[in-house]
């Protein structure tokens, strides 16, 4: 920040002559260093928040292929490397001296060459650009503060290095007499090389000195002190069970020696995009329980932070785009209505959803882009299945598909923010798997700093049921990017945009769930009589916990070719194993209310088969002692 001269009066006298002036005194705001000091210590919250900043930046650069190596399970050097547009000696200047003022959507973008001179907010190629303030390189301030670019432009003849070291930001650094006023975020060394290589381009990225914070998050350091712990229990309960994950790089001990051999989901030998789809079978494997793929607790953090990279990322998807679905392939279509209290209704696509509705997602991006991580090549770990999986009365999986384009009624650009412009769909079935895929996710530009928010941006009913059962991507083609704070990984919750569109989300939900509760009723199944036990309480907490006009709860009677010990309560199996412990009550009727409640709740949604009956029967039996 540059100071005034002696000759130029500082701000505070010429507030200080207004006094006798009478003139109020006009100028333009300043930022102070520290702000950009900030940023430049780090404001991702994971390491994979800098994975993925340092993956956009390539995309903006036309980059069609990205490789990083994370040197697991050590994390001694990360390499990021992409054959995108590259840097010459004006770039790397201006992006050194420009720290969050990046030449993206900027008319300096287009002298500089690194945006397109017909539209500065698309890439020279014309992808739509992700980053626009110019702060997500130093997302490697999360990772290191050291850390070599070596770039090059296609068809230059030199390629530039440049080594940067930045400075840990100390509040109170300022406090003492002699400090610098102006705070100094780091150092640089560049030098320009001459290359044969004419025809070379992309960038190369190579972090060094990896904080031991990070390291010991990557190598799941906490998860393993944990379980050491737990295996020092006195007894006492007091320590929580914690178990390794059953997927992992392996341990290291102090010295950085394997302890624990890696459990991976794939061979060394496999192809890369083989590893990717043998990682997403591991994540939504039905051998493992409803629990543990809530929060993908069965993988270490290195797989965690592999899956999370692929969500956010601007990549194809690992099977179809969802607007590549039909009516044919057996989910039932609805379109969603854009009026003030309107309904969804079904239509029949003969063609793609994408061509029936006039949709540009997973159409737009004019190259293709892929991104691999310690050769394992990612895919959007995306997938609708297309049959149900678990019993429903409704017989279909749905899917509510939305397109909005809105200038706001022509409200000024300073009222509405400019033109909104999106695409979404809503995906319905018995169950969403794996779990971290409940919920929504925005994607701007085909990119997203944010994972599924279960919550559906703060929806309000009381649709406990409903929310775990739906996925839903909104991809906006135009407007929210001033509602990006500056992490990427949240929203300015005031701005017009974001209440635009958070209101249209709540609105799609509700038309969801009328049609939802609708095709319940529709698929409603004769009700059997069931002299034992009278079945008017459970029908009351059953339409508490689920909603008026949901399908009803279902009659509860072992079949007669099965043993006691099997039960299907709501579409969920419940099967006694040959060595449980559990006892088989005699009275069928207090087995079917307990079951009933507990289905209600959605308390058997997240056990395994084994864990809802042995929690049926323990509850049974205690009923049983207390009569």
């Amino acid at each position: 920040m540059s100071k005034p001269t002696s000759a130029e009066p500082t701000l505070a006298s010429r507030i200080e002559t207004s006094a006798q002036t009478k003139s109020a005194v006009e100028g333009n705001l300043k930022t102070n260093d520290r702000v950009i000091a900030r940023v430049t210590d780090g404001i991702y919250r994971e390491p994979w928040s800098a994975f993925r900043e340092m993956i956009s930046n390539a995309y903006d650069a036309d980059a069609t292929r990205v490789s990083i190596n994370c040197d697991y399970p050590f994390f001694r050097e990360i390499r990021i490397a992409d054959n995108g547009n590259g840097m010459n000696e004006k770039i790397v200047g201006d992006l050194l001296e420009n720290i969050g003022g990046s030449s993206k959507r900027t008319a300096r973008g287009k002298d500089l060459g690194t945006v397109n001179k017909n539209d500065p907010t698309r890439s020279l190629a014309g992808r739509k650009l992700i980053g626009k303030i110019g702060i997500g390189l130093f997302a490697v301030a999360q990772l290191t503060q050291q850390f070599q670019i070596i770039t090059k432009r296609k068809g230059e003849s030199k390629r530039v290095s440049a080594t940067i070291h930045l400075n840990t930001y100390l509040e109170d650094s300022l406090v003492t007499d002699d400090a610098e006023e102006d705070y100094v975020s780091g150092h640089y060394s560049v030098i320009s090389e001459e290359t044969p290589d004419i025809e070379a381009h992309g960038t190369t990225i190579i972090l060094t000195g990896i904080r031991p914070a990070v390291r010991e998050k990557l190598q799941s350091q906490e998860i393993w002190t944990a379980i050491d712990d737990n295996s020092m229990d006195d007894g006492s309960g007091l320590i929580d069970a914690v178990f390794p994950p059953a997927y992992n790089i392996g341990r290291l001990d102090e010295e950085g020696k394997l302890l624990e051999l890696p459990n991976l989901p794939w061979e060394p030998q496999d192809a890369p995009h083989d590893k990717f789809r043998k990682l997403v079978d591991a994540a939504v494997s039905t051998a493992k329980s409803s629990r543990e793929q809530a929060n993908l607790s069965h993988f270490d953090n290195y797989l965690k932070m592999i899956w999370r990279v692929s969500v956010g990322s601007p990549i194809a998807y690992i099977e179809q785009h969802p607007f590549d679905l039909r009516t044919s392939d057996g989910v039932d279509i609805f379109e969603l209505s854009n009026k003030k209290r309107g309904a969804a209704k079904p239509v029949t696509v003969s063609s793609t959803i994408r061509d029936h509705f006039a949709l540009k997602a997973g159409s737009l991006d004019p190259l293709p882009f892929t991104v691999s991580i310690d050769s394992i090549e990612l895919k959007r770990p995306i997938v609708l299945a297309k049959e149900l999986l678990s019993e429903s009365h409704i017989n279909h999986p749905s899917i509510f598909i939305g397109k909005v384009e809105t200038d706001f009624g022509g409200a000024t650009k300073e009222r509405s923010g400019g033109r909104l412009a999106f695409e979404a769909y809503l995906y319905w079935n018995t169950r969403i798997v794996p779990k971290e895929n409940i919920g929504a996710i925005v994607r701007v530009n085909n990119a997203s700093g944010t994972l599924f928010d279960p919550e559906f941006l703060g929806y309000q009913v009381s649709e406990q049921t409903r929310k775990k059962q739906i996925t839903c991507e909104i991809f906006v083609h135009e407007g929210l990017d001033g509602a990006i704070n500056i992490d990427r990984e949240s929203f300015n919750t005031s701005s017009p945009h974001y209440l635009y569109l958070q209101r249209w989300l709540h609105s799609a939900f509700r038309q969801f769930a009328t049609m939802n509760k609708r095709l319940g009723r529709e698929a409603k199944p004769p009700r059997l009589p069931v002299p034992i036990f009278d079945y008017r309480s459970i029908d009351d907490i059953w339409t508490k916990m689920r909603g008026a006009g949901t399908a009803p709860p279902p009659v509860m009677r072992p079949s007669a070719t099965e043993a006691p010990s099997n039960f299907t309560i709501g579409g969920l199996q419940v099967s006694l194993a040959p060595n449980s412990t559990a006892t088989v009550s005699t009275k069928s009727h207090l087995v079917d209310a307990v079951s009933l409640v507990l289905d209600a709740h959605g308390v058997l949604e997240l056990l395994s088969d084994e864990g809802r009956a042995e929690l049926i029967f323990d509850l049974v039996s205690i009923l049983e002692r207390a009569e």
